[in-house]
């Protein structure tokens, strides 16, 4: 059944993908990247013109300059944030062949990147090596001279750039070897460029052009790959290359430039257009994944709207304000806070602010105001720091209905957009696009501006078969599970086959009630219907045609006071469970489950499970204190 469950999925992930993705490795296999891209000598600086230490930098009254000065000297210092999420030992300047992970050396640093692989790596996840090359670090030096006017934080700058280069000539070694890597460093490393020069009078040098000269060198080959992932790669490649192009037109590059821009321009338009479905669901249905692609849609635009270039094209910004709407209605509005939906691998681009890694409003409010031309609605530091001028006043603004189905993407959200009151959201199995996790019908509960009631998140993509399996299958999610199988089978580390497909879709937004249903490829059956009431959530699952068990999981969060669990009722001081079923019962539990909030780090929680045996329709009642 499995060749031919990979068969029909394959033809559903396109014929044209299939296609891009084989030319790109025989042009590995054949040694053509290495002829086309060859390895190069490093590059020297000066990559910056300050202007005389009598000049004091600026800074907008917003920035926290404290702060800014604090971390930047932790940069100097030898740490790093990682996985936008606390700080690691990573020398200064960083040593760019070691795991952040891991701290392991990788040995083949003076190798082509087409020959090194993905996977079995000395230090383990790939990931560990490419963290400290997105050039957060360089941001946070760059943000601490202009708070501060420190000299060794301004000298800073120049040895990261300098020993990167150094250490990493134009494609040698692991730092290379990803498209969408080298292009977030590059747009890190323009952003601090723009940054140095609005509020430093800070030019940048010869070397500087050179440097982004080679990072568009290497992103524009290998495009066609990039898009054949349908995600995040070819949204961010493409932003890259625009920025560089722009950035080269005004440097002293003006053929390049254009080509870059041009290049970077139409995927840009084209992967929104194809990525970014009509109700604003992002490709890879992950709350994390549809940040980073706002993000870099937000910088590009930023990036257009400074150096005066034509307006995107009108299709790509109607679905980028509606990608805005989408990530909006999934952020709760009084945490900042959003659901812990499929992959997350740490990734928090531009930061500007003091927030942290799980609040989504920041990059709400920057999408708005571009793609919405809506006031941010409160003080923002990014928005400062990019000396972005409210737009004019503008009716429609950022108001949000609150119940909703998002028909392309596959979500229903129930209750209220506001500060007040709870929310849910019901994954729904609507896949235009490969799932990344085994999550259809999970129910996501907020209360009080906290998950009551939560996903798994994704932990690593390079850990142990055991944790891969269980963060993206069934048992990490608040759902039914069949017989101790995931919904779908799965084909590889990334890829589930047989697709599931939602039936029986009904939603009334005035009584907050939705309910829906599927069939996966074994004949098992869950219908899910979802009520939510002030105080109180009724979920009904009818499920039938498993062969010897289901089971009904919810991941509580973890409560400081204790819980307890017995008598078909779970309970601790802020939220009750109570399941009843119309057959006995086999098994009324609380054990121990996993989630992962940040990447590479994982944490025990409760997880309430209700088995039965037979077919059965099962009732939870979850309460709440006013």
């Amino acid at each position: 059944m499995k060749p031919f469950a990979k068969a029909r999925t394959l033809w559903r992930l396109g014929p044209a993908n299939m296609a891009r993705a084989a030319l790109y490795r025989v042009l590995l296999r054949t040694g053509h990247y290495r002829r086309r891209m060859p390895l190069t000598e490093p590059l020297h600086g000066p990559f910056f013109v300050f202007p005389d230490r009598a000049v004091a930098p600026r800074r907008p009254a917003l920035a926290d300059a404290a702060a800014w000065e604090a971390k930047a000297l932790r940069v100097l210092g030898g740490e790093l944030p990682v996985f936008s999420n606390g700080w690691r030992e990573a020398g200064f300047p960083p040593r760019w062949q070691r795991s952040l992970i891991t701290q392991i050396d990788e040995a083949a640093r003076a190798r082509h990147w087409s020959v090194l692989p993905d996977f079995a790596l000395a230090g383990g996840d790939v990931k560990g090596y490419w963290e400290s090359s997105r050039f957060d670090g360089l941001l946070m030096l760059a943000l601490g001279w202009l708070c501060s006017g420190r000299a060794e934080l301004r000298d800073g700058i120049g040895r990261w750039l300098e020993d990167w280069c150094s250490e990493n000539p134009a494609n040698t070694g692991l730092q290379w070897k990803c498209g969408q890597e080298t292009g977030l460093r590059l747009m890190h490393t323009l952003l601090v460029a723009d940054l140095l020069a609005r509020w430093g009078g800070v030019a940048p040098a010869p070397a500087l052009t050179h440097f982004v000269r080679q990072h568009a060198e290497r992103i524009a080959p290998t495009m066609h790959y990039a898009v054949a992932q349908d995600n995040n790669h070819g949204t961010s490649e493409a932003a890259a290359l625009y920025v560089a192009g722009l950035f080269l037109m005004r440097h002293g590059d003006d053929a390049a430039g254009r080509r870059y821009a041009a290049l970077g321009r139409h995927w840009l338009e084209e992967r929104v257009g194809r990525l970014v479905m009509p109700d604003g669901s992002f490709s890879q249905h992950s709350t994390n994944y549809h940040r980073l692609m706002l993000d870099t849609c937000a910088m590009a635009e930023t990036a257009r709207r400074a150096h005066g270039d034509a307006p995107f094209a009108a299709p790509a910004m109607t679905r980028l304000a509606a990608a805005t709407y989408w990530l909006a209605a999934m952020t709760d509005a009084e945490s900042g806070d959003a659901p812990n939906l499929g992959a997350n691998d740490g990734a928090r681009l531009f930061v500007l602010d003091a927030s942290a890694y799980r609040d989504f409003r920041p990059s709400v409010r920057w999408a708005a105001q571009l793609f919405l031309a809506a006031a941010p609605g409160r003080a923002d530091e990014r928005q400062a720091w990019l000396c972005m001028d409210p737009p004019p006043r503008n009716e429609r603004g950022m108001r949000t209905r609150g119940t909703q189905w998002l028909a392309d993407g596959g979500y229903a959200r129930l209750g209220p957009t506001g500060t007040h009151g709870a929310w849910a959201l019901l994954r729904l199995p609507q896949f235009r696009f490969r799932p990344s996790h085994a999550d259809a019908l999970h129910l996501d509960l907020w209360v009080g501006g906290v998950n009551r009631l939560r996903d798994g998140g994704s932990f690593s993509y390079n850990a142990e078969a055991k944790w891969l399996r269980y963060f993206s299958g069934t048992a990490s999610h608040n759902t039914v599970q069949f017989d101790g199988r995931d919904q779908m089978p799965r084909l590889s580390r990334f890829l589930f086959g047989d697709w599931l497909e939602a039936e029986d879709i009904t939603l009334n937004e005035a009584e907050a009630t939705v309910s829906a249903s599927y069939r996966d490829g074994q004949g098992a059956r869950h219908r899910r219907s979802v009520r939510l009431e002030p105080g109180r959530c009724v979920v009904i699952d009818e499920v039938s045609g498993f062969r010897d068990k289901a089971v009904l999981r919810w991941r509580i969060a973890p409560s400081e006071g204790g819980w307890q669990c017995a008598d078909g009722v779970w309970c601790d001081a802020r939220l009750r469970i109570a399941a009843r079923s119309s057959v006995p019962i086999a098994r009324f539990e609380c054990v121990e489950g996993w989630e992962s909030r940040h990447y590479d780090e994982k944490s025990p929680l409760p997880v309430l499970e209700v088995e039965v045996s037979t077919d059965a329709t099962l009732t939870t009642e979850i309460t709440w204190p006013a």
